[in-house]
């Protein structure tokens, strides 16, 4: 059985992070965690699981336990301190890390395992892939550019998902950034477009997520593949891949 923690257990996604850690029958749900001075006794947040304090999480979670993140940027510090002394390995799904944190992470990797990964569809690693196929085989005179909508309330611009998606593009075509335009628009869940015009041609691709769920469907798989791990910096396509194309079960 799988320990696993959900840390940013008050937030949307994390509200869900719960209720899929929970039906999965490999995994244990055995801590909410949530920012210092929110803490809350079982009942009151959760049946039977406290809301712990971040700073609370070593004294509180079984050690070598799974921490799954979706909180913000500004709690990495915190996370990383008490993962370490737990010994806890990670499944990111934050975005917005600056410099230093994106070191920090990087640091703690060479110590545990980490997946990391700004969205956990299904659908987003399959779309990367086909934009480095298509940064490998279009003719020169392709001009892509990118356009992501969320809902009005997310705060970053351009998604961690674009950010990454136009780095793995740029990451085999070179050149300049490709152009990203971000849109924010009721409660849209996510879209990400990609258009590649010449004078004769234009090819679009589109993901787009029907559901806040759809974020969640690689987390579990996640969890199986960071428990007991070496450790490293692993993202979601070193997940799939793992899997062998088994199928991914939406309800864990």
């Amino acid at each position: 059985m799988i320990q696993v923690a959900v840390h940013g257990a008050e937030g949307r996604m994390g509200l869900l992070l719960a209720e899929l850690v929970a039906s999965a029958q490999d995994c244990n749900l055995c801590g909410l965690i949530t920012e210092d001075g929110q803490e809350q006794t079982p009942g009151a947040f959760h049946p039977t699981l406290p809301l712990t304090e971040q700073s609370q999480m070593a004294d509180s979670l079984p050690d070598g336990c799974v921490i799954i993140d979706f909180s913000l940027a500004p709690a990495l510090n915190g996370l990383l301190d008490q993962a370490k002394k737990l010994h806890a390995a990670l499944v990111v799904g934050t975005t917005g890390f600056n410099e230093a944190q994106e070191e920090l992470l990087a640091g703690f990797a060479r110590k545990q395992a980490v997946v990391r990964a700004p969205n956990f569809s299904i659908g987003i690693p399959a779309l990367q892939m086909l934009l480095q196929l298509l940064a490998k085989t279009l003719p020169s005179g392709f001009d892509p550019e990118q356009v992501e909508t969320h809902h009005v309330t997310k705060l970053d611009r351009p998604s961690g998902t674009a950010a990454r998606l136009g780095a793995a593009y740029q990451e085999i075509r070179g050149g300049n950034p490709v152009p990203t335009h971000s849109l924010r628009q009721g409660g849209i869940i996510g879209e990400h477009t990609w258009k590649f015009s010449d004078q004769e041609e234009t090819l679009v691709i589109t993901h787009r997520a029907h559901s806040r769920k759809a974020f969640l469907r690689g987390v579990l798989p996640a969890v199986r593949f960071v428990a007991g791990r070496e450790p490293g910096l692993y993202d979601l396509g070193d997940v799939l891949e793992n899997m062998g194309g088994q199928q991914v079960d939406p309800a864990g």
